[in-house]
C-alpha cells in the first residue's frame, strides 16, 4: 500500500475547551477517527510548500533545516524572580545549549529588570512578547528593547487565555474586553516605528465561534494545545484527542498563518482521565513529536511550555512546577537532551562547493506506513536530505499512570535514487548515528513512537 508522503494530519471539528489551556484539564477530550492525510488543510491555511501532501513518487520539496529550527520555540518566565528564572544567565545558557533562540514571555515589568531582557537579546534570544494589562507601557518597552538590540522582538502577542485570566478593558469584560484590547494592541504596534515589520499574534481564550474575522486585529491566528491523558500530540485514534490538528482546525476560518504559543506535558506521572502528567521519558517523546507535527502542518512557530521547572516541588504536589525542559536545579531532563540532539544533528553539515547547486526535492516513497505515522523532509545547507519519520502509537497507560512502548512499524523507504550513504539517528539516544547504510535505494526501517531521522546523501549530492 502506498502512503502519502509528507502528509497533513486529518482535522476534525474542534471542541475548543479540549485543547485551549493547561488549566482545562476537566474538559472532555475530543474523539475522532480516520486517516491522517487531508489535503484541504493545505489550501485553507496556505500551508508551506514543503508541508503539502504529495503522493508516492511525486517530488517533495524539502523544508530547509534553518527554517524548521526557526519554528521551534519555548516559553520562559523571566519576570518570575522567586524561582529558577531568577538566574537569567541559566536561561541564556540553556537556550544556547538547546540550539534554540525563540522564547515567549511577558514584556519587561516591575518584577524583572529591563537589563535581563537586554542580556538575553544580546545572546541571540528573540522574544514573542505577551502584552500586559497596560498596553501602552508594554508596547513601549518592547520597542525600547528592539531599539537596544535590533531584531530581538520577533512578535507581539495579545492577552493570554482570557477565559482563565480575564482582563477588564475600557469598561468591558470577558471576550468583548479581550477583542477590544487586541484591536488597540494591533493599532499601537503598527504605529510604532521601532516595531516596524514585527507581526502581531492574536490573543487566546476567547469564544472562537462568535468571531468570524481577525482583520485589523492580528497577523497570525493563535492557539494552545495540551495533549490530555498522556496522548500523542496528533494521532490517538480511536479514543483520544487530535490535539494539534484540532487546535489548527479551530482557527482555520481566519485564513491566517498559525502559531501555537503553548504546548507541553508536565513530567509528574499521573493516572486517570483528563490528566497530562507523564514521566520524563514520555514527555521527551511527546514534545519531539509535537515539534514535528507542528512543522509538518505548516505552523509558523510552536512554543513549548516551558524552559525551566519554576520552583522546587520534591513531593510532586503541583504539576505546574514540572513542565520544564530543565529541572528546578537546571539539570536537563530527557526532553532537553533530545532537543539538543535534534538541533545538533540538523545543524551538522559539510561545506558544499560554491559552483554546485543541490537539488531541493526528493521523490521518495514510503510503503506500509500506518495511519498513525508521518514524515517530514528537511534539507541541510550542504544539500543532504533528512527524512524525519515518527509513529504516534500509544505512549501512556492512563489507567496505571505508566509509560507504554508499542512495537515499531516496519516501513519500506524508496529514496527515488541511489543513496551513497544513509545515516539513521534517534534524538532520544544521542546525536550520533545508531546505524548506517551505503549504496542503497530502498531501505526497510523500524519507525518507533517518536521521531527518528534518516540523513540521506545521494550519489549525486554535490560537494560532500
Amino acid at each position: 500500500m502506498k502512503h502519502p508522503v509528507a502528509s497533513i494530519p486529518a482535522l476534525p471539528a474542534c471542541q475548543s475547551a479540549s485543547h485551549g489551556s493547561r488549566y482545562a484539564s476537566r474538559a472532555k477530550p475530543h474523539r475522532w477517527f480516520g486517516a491522517r492525510a487531508v489535503e484541504s488543510l493545505a489550501t485553507s491555511l496556505c500551508v508551506l510548500a514543503w508541508a503539502s501532501a504529495a503522493y508516492a513518487a511525486d517530488p517533495v520539496r524539502a523544508m530547509p533545516v534553518d527554517a524548521f529550527i526557526d519554528t521551534l520555540g519555548v516559553v520562559t518566565h523571566v519576570n518570575y524572580t522567586d524561582g529558577a528564572y531568577a538566574n537569567v544567565r541559566n536561561v541564556a545558557d540553556d537556550m544556547n545549549w538547546l540550539g534554540l533562540r525563540h522564547v515567549r514571555d511577558y514584556t519587561p515589568g516591575p518584577s524583572a529588570p529591563f537589563e535581563s531582557y537586554v542580556f538575553l537579546a544580546q545572546r541571540g534570544v528573540r522574544f514573542n512578547f505577551l502584552v500586559r494589562s497596560n498596553i501602552a507601557e508594554s508596547v513601549d518597552l518592547a520597542a525600547q528593547l528592539n531599539t537596544a538590540v535590533p531584531g530581538s522582538v520577533a512578535a507581539i502577542e495579545g492577552f493570554n487565555e482570557i477565559d482563565n485570566f480575564p482582563v477588564p478593558y475600557r469598561g468591558l469584560n470577558g471576550t468583548p474586553a479581550g477583542l477590544a484590547a487586541q484591536r488597540d494592541i494591533y493599532a499601537r504596534v503598527r504605529s510604532t516605528p521601532a516595531l516596524a515589520g514585527v507581526p502581531v499574534y492574536d490573543l487566546t481564550g476567547y469564544d472562537l465561534k462568535s468571531v468570524e474575522t481577525r482583520a485589523g486585529s492580528a497577523d497570525y491566528a493563535n492557539q494552545h494545545a495540551y495533549p490530555q491523558n498522556g496522548d500523542q500530540p496528533s494521532y490517538n485514534a480511536p479514543h483520544g484527542g487530535s490535539w494539534i490538528p484540532s487546535a489548527i482546525d479551530s482557527i482555520k476560518k481566519y485564513t491566517l498563518p498559525v502559531v501555537i504559543t503553548e504546548f507541553g506535558y508536565f513530567s509528574m506521572p499521573q493516572s486517570g482521565w483528563y490528566m497530562i502528567g507523564v514521566d520524563e521519558a514520555t514527555q521527551a517523546k511527546g514534545i519531539l513529536n509535537g515539534y514535528m507535527d507542528s512543522a509538518a502542518a505548516g505552523v509558523k512557530r510552536i512554543y513549548i511550555y516551558e524552559l525551566l521547572d519554576e520552583k522546587s516541588d520534591p513531593q510532586n504536589k503541583s504539576g505546574e512546577m514540572h513542565f520544564g525542559m530543565f529541572r528546578f536545579d537546571n539539570s536537563p531532563k530527557p526532553v532537553a537532551h533530545a532537543v539538543r540532539n535534534l538541533t545538533t544533528i540538523l545543524k551538522a553539515s559539510t561545506t558544499p562547493r560554491a559552483k554546485d547547486a543541490a537539488r531541493s526535492t526528493l521523490s521518495y516513497t514510503l510503503s506500509d506506513m500506518p495511519p498513525s505515522a508521518n514524515s517530514l523532509l528537511l534539507q541541510k545547507k550542504d544539500g543532504r536530505f533528512v527524512l524525519a519519520l515518527w509513529n504516534e502509537t500509544k505512549i501512556w497507560d492512563r489507567a496505571k499512570g505508566t509509560p507504554v512502548t508499542m512495537p515499531p512499524a516496519r516501513v519500506n523507504v524508496d529514496f527515488g535514487a541511489t543513496a551513497r550513504r544513509v545515516d539513521v539517528y534517534d534524538p532520544l539516544v544521542s546525536a550520533a548515528p545508531i546505524a548506517s547504510q551505503r549504496d542503497v535505494r530502498q531501505l526497510p526501517i523500524d519507525v518507533p513512537d517518536h521521531v527518528i531521522l534518516l540523513e540521506v546523501t545521494l550519489a549525486d549530492t554535490p560537494g560532500t
